[in-house]
């Protein structure tokens, strides 16, 4: 079970690097600043796999001094049981149950696991609430939800019932979600903060943190092209290049060795797709004018029509803006086509 981080000492864990980050740090350290004077909040950070949300999770988390830290994340193969995520979250704080009114108790209690049967949802939402502001009066409170696409129904709902209510409580939720999907975990509502690509110096810090060395400016511009400025994806490649190729000294592949875990990540939510949305996307791959009626016109002679887009389009891997049909990311292409 995952156990509350309690930095009260004023020891942090040491921190992640980041480049290009210091917006959403910014954005993070005043959501705790706000929980450690006792008005509460949530932030949603949205960004594709690879974009580093783990990462800024785990940078906030070191930020945390003085407050108690519970974590939880979605599972993809627990999504379908009910508040399975949340069970985690509270699970350090449930010798705190009985402090709760019998209602509220009774409701989480069976929620989590503690008594048998099954609790009123609205009642299990104002117990997890109840909860958390009971452990906020010791110390302030970050609740960390990674992944939170993946989180059961049940448990999405408790957390952002809570996440709409905090006002003077002492306690700050922080998601992090696959952006471009926002079936699964839709707040609008919520503060969010979108992780894009980096570029320029941001992303010599990235090659550089991983190669050892300074990357040549024309070598690092064609790899953030190719990857979007992915982070992750930036890595994988300046650990599948040379010195000589990274440095500019010796020439770069004609085709860049895109084939690590972002890929990787694209390719699961293709294939998840109906076969229509696939074709449509495979047609929208291979197009280089990102003209609708173009795309649409080779889809549907495959038998991909207008529903076929929008399914691609609700999965994060294709959107049409001001008349144009994109891609969502650089690297959906070189993992479906």
């Amino acid at each position: 079970m995952n156990g509350p981080v309690r930095p009260l000492d004023g020891s942090v864990p040491s921190r992640p690097v980041l480049a290009g980050r210091d917006p959403e740090r910014a954005a993070i350290a005043a959501l705790l600043d706000g929980a450690r004077t006792g008005t509460g909040g949530a932030l949603v950070v949205r960004g594709v796999a690879g974009a580093g949300k783990s990462t800024l999770l785990a940078d906030a988390v070191a930020s945390a001094s003085g407050m108690t830290v519970l974590r939880t994340s979605g599972v993809e193969s627990e999504s379908p049981l009910a508040f399975a995520a949340l069970q985690r979250l509270l699970w350090p704080l449930r010798s705190s149950l009985p402090a709760l009114p019998a209602p509220q108790r009774a409701a989480l209690g069976a929620a989590l696991g503690e008594s048998a049967g099954e609790g009123d949802r609205f009642l299990v939402f104002l117990g997890t609430l109840s909860l958390l502001a009971d452990a906020a009066e010791e110390a302030p409170v970050l609740a960390v939800v990674d992944d939170a696409h993946w989180l059961d129904d049940a448990s999405a709902a408790a957390l952002l019932f809570v996440a709409r209510r905090l006002q003077v409580e002492r306690v700050a939720v922080l998601f992090a979600a696959r952006d471009g999907d926002t079936r699964r975990f839709d707040a609008p509502d919520l503060p969010t903060v979108v992780l894009g690509g980096v570029a320029g110096a941001d992303a010599d810090a990235v090659l550089a943190a991983r190669s050892g060395a300074a990357v040549d400016p024309g070598v690092r511009d064609r790899l953030v092209t190719a990857t979007g400025g992915n982070p992750l994806a930036l890595g994988e490649l300046a650990d599948a290049l040379t010195a000589d190729q990274l440095a500019g000294r010796a020439p770069l592949p004609a085709q860049l060795p895109l084939t690590g875990g972002v890929e990787r990540a694209f390719l699961d939510r293709f294939r998840r797709l109906g076969e229509p949305a696939q074709r449509f996307l495979l047609v929208a791959a291979a197009d280089d004018t990102g003209r609708p009626a173009v795309v649409r016109h080779a889809a549907e002679r495959l038998g991909a029509g207008d529903d076929a887009l929008d399914e691609a389009e609700r999965a994060g891997l294709l959107r049409v803006e001001e008349g144009v049909v994109s891609l969502y990311h650089p690297l959906v292409r070189s993992a479906v086509y």
